[in-house]
């Protein structure tokens, strides 16, 4: 081998480690930098301007890289009841949420929610964004008191 073909080869080399390796942080990067949306959903909750007064409060929160548009947050029934979701009154609107935003909260009111307490337990929150993604709340173990 002279000095031209060396050359060529460890060139050849150094570009098929460094153009892997540009590739697989692209794709990383790609991976990290999309937004990521947390539901929380919470029973109970005493209101302070009303003491005595309890609600429901779904807490979104984006803890993703890149802003979200929330376009509704519902409460999502099991199958047998006549309508498949509740939608929350203030979510209509829709909300932005940035990298670093506080959580958006919305309130659920217990009206009308008796007739669900046999299932309470199948009852979970919802968020989804402008894209139709929805991201789900975990199942509440503790039982409300609407449903007692």
């Amino acid at each position: 081998m002279n000095g031209i073909q060396i050359v060529s080869l460890v060139t050849a080399i150094l570009g098929a480690v460094l153009g892997t390796a540009g590739l697989t942080i692209s794709i990383l990067a790609m991976l990290r930098d999309r937004p990521k949306i947390t539901v929380f959903l919470n029973w109970d909750v005493e209101s302070a301007e009303r003491p005595g007064f309890r609600i429901g409060v779904v807490s979104v929160t984006n803890v993703g890289r890149r802003a979200a548009y929330i376009g509704a947050v519902a409460l999502e029934l099991p199958r047998h009841h006549e309508y498949k979701a509740l939608l929350l009154k203030g979510s209509i609107t829709g909300k932005r949420l940035g990298e670093g935003d506080p959580p958006a909260k919305y309130m659920v009111s217990y009206d009308k929610l008796e007739k669900y307490k046999a299932n309470w337990h199948k009852i979970r929150a919802f968020a989804e964004d402008s894209a139709g993604k929805k991201y789900y709340s975990k199942f509440t173990a503790r039982k409300p008191s609407w449903a007692e």
